[in-house]
């Protein structure tokens, strides 16, 4: 990897530049943050075509660039792209003719911008008021300090170019509650796009009795919660570390060096991980997760797109199967399926005739789903294969689901399949498909999926 061979530290005025291809950066006054380009994948371009993300990331780590803020562009930019703090209070980057990023500053008064231990990034005006700061506009992790608010939110990183991703961590309100929460695009290629539906996965209990700004916030002894009212008025802990002394409460805003380095990430399969640096692990240096809030990959919607997920034996390893009818697309291993012909009443009548469609079964299996996608829901059913035929016999059917609700036998008639399933013995799925398409129930290896629905192994435990 290359080295950087130039360090700005302190404050920078208006016009002052970054280029990508001279490995230059801004520094915070110790060293602790650092701000500039890093290389990037991006699966697009060759080996022999370099490609760059603009980022925040901790600079006195050995031979580690994690990236603790980005700002989330369509693709990573090449080694002639120029970030200027220019003539308007503006930081702009640009590759080529294209402008890639903006802060939408302009007029705000800007004359200075510097990169703070704490690893916020501000810009001042001339009476040294902040206009503009990173820790408003988080990407994919929460630094110790840096302030949740209602307006804001962690969005997961879309590997391996790190744009916007899947999964969202945000304040709920009214109840107010701390969420984290899949998106599905209304067009899965286009994640800038307003997200067509979502469904919260995981849910802190509500915060009662609460008053004032509510704000989420990581301290410095590695505890994460919710401050609210004020910094006086009273705090909730989500995670406590064992060392904390009650500093949650006084916690936003820290702009000094944390003694120890962590970080709190959204990460790419939708869970929450709060990682420590640590300088002696059996030898090495680096980073060691302390907590997640979901320890059952499964558990969390969308992890395999619109498929199944199924636990390992060992309950830290999950496996993707795409349901009958679906498959994955290039470059994105979660699955999709086309519901444009199963589930539509306006096609042709000789299309959507029920000799033209056929029910597969998806055994001891359970789905996702949201009450909108619930076409009717019978408790008479006398069987499970009649569930199946309910679905087939509604032109708007995809899907349905039979399973028992405080001991009840239902059947849901689903018109939709977005946010995933999982594996449930309870519970029996029934899948509409073209009669012409191949089953995709094959034979399985001993690890129970067939070999070419088995898309990605996902692991509970990551590092960084």
């Amino acid at each position: 990897m290359a080295q950087i061979v130039v360090c700005v530290s302190g404050r920078v005025g208006l016009g002052t530049r970054l280029y990508a291809n001279s490995y230059q950066a801004w520094v915070s006054a110790n060293g602790t943050f650092a701000f500039g380009f890093v290389p990037a994948l991006d699966p697009r371009s060759s080996s022999q075509d370099e490609r760059y993300q603009l980022g925040i990331w901790f600079a006195d780590l050995p031979g580690d660039r994690t990236l603790a803020w980005s700002a989330y562009l369509i693709a990573p930019v090449t080694k002639d792209a120029i970030l200027e703090l220019d003539r308007i209070g503006n930081l702009v980057l640009t590759d080529g003719r294209t402008t890639a990023w903006t802060s939408n500053t302009t007029g705000a008064g800007i004359q200075s911008a510097e990169l703070l231990e704490n690893g916020n990034l501000v810009m001042y005006t001339s009476d040294q008021n902040i206009a503009w700061q990173s820790f408003s506009h988080p990407s994919d992790t929460l630094l110790p300090g840096q302030p949740l608010t209602i307006n804001v939110e962690l969005t997961s990183s879309r590997v391996p170019t790190r744009g916007g991703g899947y999964y969202t961590l945000k304040i709920l309100q009214e109840p107010t509650s701390l969420s984290l929460t899949y998106n599905l695009p209304a067009d899965p290629y286009n994640l800038s796009m307003e997200a067509q539906s979502n469904y919260s996965y995981w849910e802190t209990p509500e915060f009662s009795n609460v008053t004032g700004d509510v704000v989420a916030v990581l301290d410095q002894a590695g505890s994460f919660g919710v401050v609210y009212g004020g910094d006086s008025f009273g705090a909730v802990y989500i995670y406590k570390n064992d060392n904390d002394k009650g500093e949650l409460s006084s916690a936003s805003n820290q702009t000094n060096r944390p003694l120890v380095l962590r970080g709190l990430i959204l990460e790419t399969n939708g869970n929450l991980r709060l990682y420590r640096w640590d300088n002696d692990v059996n030898g090495s240096r680096q980073w060691v997760p302390e907590w997640a809030p979901v320890s059952n990959p499964c558990d969390i919607a969308g992890v395999c797109g619109n498929g199944i997920c199924n636990l390992d034996g060992t309950k830290t390893k999950a496996s993707c199967e795409c349901l009958p009818g679906s498959n994955t697309s290039e470059g994105d291993f979660r699955c999709r399926a086309n519901s444009s012909y199963t589930g539509n009443c306006k096609v042709s009548h000789e299309n959507s005739t029920n000799s033209q469609l056929k029910i597969e079964t998806v055994q001891q299996t359970n789905y996702y789903y949201l009450d909108s996608a619930v076409i009717a829901n019978y408790s008479d059913i006398p069987t499970v294969s009649k569930c199946g035929d309910a679905c087939l016999s509604d032109c708007e059917c995809v899907a349905s689901v039979y399973g028992l609700k405080q001991e009840t036998p239902y059947c849901w008639v689903l018109r939709s399949l977005e946010f995933g399933g999982y594996e449930d013995s309870s519970f029996t799925m029934f899948v509409k498909v073209q009669s012409n398409a191949s089953s995709s129930r094959e034979p399985k290896d001993d690890s129970g999926m067939s070999s070419s629905t088995r898309t990605k192994v996902l692991v509970q435990v990551l590092n960084r």
